[in-house]
């Protein structure tokens, strides 16, 4: 079973946290054929173990991490992959893997592109 955690960085705006999920949601709606969940860096909750932990309890044995971040700062660099190590071997059965940031991604590039032609 595969499942698919949307990290945010999190926000202290309630607004902030309720777009993000309704974002999660939808995006589940999209790939009915796994979990996708949201979670939090900080300034929010559920957090990241939590919701690995959560899958892991659910028979989940594939998580992968999407981080919802634009830029390649020091949380996509340094923070968030020594977390996820952690989290690896919290829980050796399950594979935990972390995703590249959106700051490469083609798709962003050109939908950026997109818009700025109008």
């Amino acid at each position: 079973m595969h499942g698919w955690i949307v990290l945010a960085h999190g926000s202290r705006e309630p607004r902030a946290r309720e777009s993000f999920e309704r974002l999660v949601a939808r995006l589940g709606t999209m790939v009915p054929d796994c979990t996708v969940v949201p979670a939090y860096f900080s300034l929010g909750e559920p957090d990241l173990p939590t919701q690995v932990g959560a899958l892991a309890a659910a028979g989940v044995r594939h998580i992968r991490i999407l981080p919802l971040f634009l830029l390649d700062g020091v949380h996509l660099r340094r923070d968030i992959p020594a977390l996820v190590a952690e989290l690896a071997q919290r829980w050796p059965a399950v594979e935990v893997r972390l995703e590249p940031g959106l700051h490469d991604d083609p798709g962003l590039l050109a939908l950026l592109a997109q818009r700025l032609r109008g």
